[in-house]
């Protein structure tokens, strides 16, 4: 017993005594951490439930179709959480050309990356449908990095995640087809909006949205769709994309 031993018992002994003495030195062992869980320090809420205590009770602003949420090249005071709608970001050039650079849905944060960085958005934002959408002021932001360190990781992945997807988004518009642009645009747009369970899910953006996502003229766009529609990879319906063959459009 001075060696650290918990109990012993002495032959002979039958097999009731020995699971009498086994039991008993379980009962103790939940004696022993039922009272360590009273006086240990609650355990840390996970990150999800951190940042959805953080964006619950603030104020939320509503915006309309084509409406923007932030333009190219201002100075970032906030980052933005959507509570409903979508969301495109998007740059243009000198000619006006848009390219759409990432799409967002509920409980996606934007303009991070400008915070993160300490730079103005290179990218405007705006609705694609009405949406509502959480304005989260820098200074609350910063005390939330500041208190909990380990949200810092999460918008480090967020970053990463966003750089890549950008990279393969422009090694895609520099080398791929007609064909193959538009199929990736019509599958970024499926897997980005389609929940779980949602079988009839619908493609309702404007051709020129999806356009723009593509980094083609709209025309071109359209005379694809018609090409899809009549392989049975897509089917239109009153303006409306459905995907009833995503293996099809990823073939492509």
């Amino acid at each position: 017993m001075e060696l650290g031993a918990d109990d012993y018992i002495t032959k002979p002994f039958s097999s009731s005594e020995l699971l009498n003495a086994v039991e008993a030195r379980f009962k103790k062992m939940e004696e022993i951490k039922g009272a360590y869980n009273q006086t240990a320090a609650p355990v840390d809420i996970s990150i999800k439930t951190l940042l959805e205590q953080f964006t619950a009770g603030r104020n939320v602003n509503r915006y309309k179709n084509k409406q923007v949420v932030f333009s190219e090249g201002n100075r970032p005071t906030c980052i933005y959480w959507v509570k409903s709608g979508k969301v495109k970001t998007f740059k243009t050039n000198e000619d006006g050309k848009e390219l759409v650079m990432g799409l967002y849905r509920p409980g996606d944060f934007l303009g991070y990356v400008a915070l993160l960085e300490k730079s103005n958005y290179q990218e405007t934002a705006e609705a694609i449908e009405t949406s509502e959408i959480i304005v989260i002021s820098k200074p609350d932001f910063d005390a939330l990095l500041t208190s909990h360190p380990e949200i810092n990781g999460v918008f480090l992945e967020m970053l990463a995640k966003d750089v890549v997807e950008k990279e393969n988004q422009l090694l895609g518009l520099a080398y791929n087809s007609l064909r193959q642009k538009v199929a990736t645009a019509l599958l970024t747009f499926y897997k980005t909006y389609k929940t779980p369970g949602n079988k009839a899910f619908n493609i309702d953006i404007s051709r020129e949205n999806l356009a723009t996502l593509a980094g083609t003229a709209t025309e071109s766009l359209i005379r694809t769709l018609a090409d899809f529609k009549n392989e049975k990879v897509i089917d239109v319906t009153q303006g409306s994309i459905s995907i009833p063959d995503a293996k099809g459009l990823k073939d492509i």
